[in-house]
């Protein structure tokens, strides 16, 4: 008697156990026929006893294709599977199902024990952070470009496409677009990311060191020479080299430029020997180099060789829906950077913001927001009252500021902004060179207004 309540205590407690547990459990005999499973099936699939387990789970009319459990009673191995089940509710759902045999007092298989764990959620999470992560790699990729503009992402879609090529791009548009962001973008996004990124900006390095940088000189090329340089293309092997204002380059390197490109060779500055490189080569400008070429300020032969893959940026006044985004990311970063506490842009501020035409651009744009946070220091938001004076001038926001080509764009920006700001103010908003902004002044015979001091 007391064996016999013994027994009944065990199997009371297994039972106990088994229906406790989330995992499913199921026994199943030799005809596939479910014999026994545990509450966590019944919740799910309700009472299944006798039904075949191919129908049970997956309403099936035959057992499955490649079935573990066929598999387990022919060989009594272990085996772990899984596989989509639909519930009573139609519902989907996936299963971890580990499967062993059930073996008798005489070592025959007289069936199957099916462990089941419903993994569902943990797939659609594991989903969710891999879409996740492929957004954050996609974002970090392009990274400090903020933007909801179709065209803006319509060259996010076209820069992932042309950067694992090592075809030379040529990237276009005014000045303060954010040439240098694509192309920073372009190299993080080929095979090369982990190697150099060099930036150069021709305009800025005097046209006779511009060679001597771009190529490297030996020891005593020149005066002033007494150490052998290896140069900035030398620096960028493996990588990506970025030259920034390329139609300031001056004609007579423009040829050493091309054998560069076309070869993948140069020499240093008084050196005999060719040197081959593994560099790709990015270029930016914001002058029209078609017109350049025709004016013979520009090789017709170089245009061609580094407008492979043209990439034209478009102006913040084509872009608008980006002002309100790009203006409180401005605030935050500046807030930061100044430790202020500025809470945001009053709405009639942001208005104005939206109507103003941007000669600048995006870097017309931070200057602008640098400023009102400094003069709204104390109050809760950034209002009209803050904004530079040019923002509110009816003529900057008129419907006359027209443009046709950049250079049609660069000589009404100097008309407008050299009656608020000095030569070396205006060549900084515009990012070109004081230099190149006087032979602007000369071509196009623009004189400096008489400021009455």
């Amino acid at each position: 008697m007391r064996e016999e309540l013994n027994k009944f205590r065990e199997e009371e407690i297994i039972q106990s156990v088994l229906d406790t547990v989330n995992d499913g459990v199921t026994v199943i005999d030799r005809d596939l026929k479910v014999v026994y499973h545990n509450e966590s099936i019944r919740k799910k699939f309700g009472d299944i006893t006798g039904r075949y387990c191919y129908e049970a789970y997956r309403k099936r009319e035959e057992p499955c294709v490649n079935c573990q459990i066929l598999d387990v009673l022919k060989d009594g191995k272990q085996r772990k599977v899984l596989y989509d089940t639909t519930t009573p509710s139609g519902d989907i759902r996936w299963m971890e199902c580990s499967s062993g045999a059930l073996i008798d007092k005489g070592n025959e298989i007289i069936g199957a024990v099916e462990i089941v764990r419903d993994v569902t959620d943990q797939m659609r999470l594991t989903k969710e952070c891999a879409t996740l992560k492929r957004e954050m790699q996609r974002a970090a990729c392009f990274e400090n470009i903020i933007t909801q503009s179709k065209k803006m992402k319509t060259i996010f879609n076209l820069v992932e496409k042309i950067a694992p090529a090592r075809s030379t791009v040529l990237i276009t548009g005014e000045s303060g677009t954010g040439k240098e962001l694509i192309a920073r973008a372009i190299h993080n996004n080929s095979d090369r990311e982990q190697k150099p990124f060099v930036s150069v900006n021709c305009a800025a390095i005097p046209e006779n060191l511009l060679e001597s940088e771009l190529f490297g000189h030996v020891k005593g090329a020149f005066t002033g020479a007494v150490k052998n340089h290896t140069g900035l293309i030398a620096a960028a092997e493996g990588g990506t080299l970025f030259l920034d204002e390329i139609g300031e380059i001056p004609l007579k390197l423009q040829g050493k430029l091309l054998r560069f490109l076309q070869e993948g060779t140069c020499r240093r500055v008084g050196d005999t020997a060719q040197v081959k490189f593994n560099v790709r080569v990015v270029c930016a400008t914001n002058r029209d180099l078609e017109e350049a070429v025709r004016d013979n300020l520009f090789r017709e032969d170089l245009f061609f060789r580094l407008n492979v893959i043209p990439v034209f940026l478009p102006p913040l006044r084509e872009r608008r829906e980006d002002i309100p985004l790009l203006a409180n990311h401005f605030l935050q970063k500046l807030c930061d950077t100044h430790n202020k506490k500025i809470s945001g842009i009053e709405s009639t501020a942001l208005k104005k913001l939206m109507d103003y035409s941007w000669p600048g651009n995006i870097r017309e744009l931070e200057n602008c927001i640098e400023y009102s946070l400094h003069l709204a220091d104390g109050d809760a938001n950034i209002g009209v009252s803050h904004l530079p004076a040019r923002i509110l001038s009816k003529e900057e926001n008129s419907d006359n500021f027209k443009i046709s080509t950049i250079e049609d764009y660069i000589k009404k920006s100097i008309l407008k902004l050299q009656k608020e700001y000095n030569e070396e103010q205006i060549a900084e908003t515009l990012g070109i060179s004081r230099k190149n902004l006087w032979e602007k002044r000369k071509k196009w015979d623009i004189t400096k207004p008489f400021s009455g001091k």
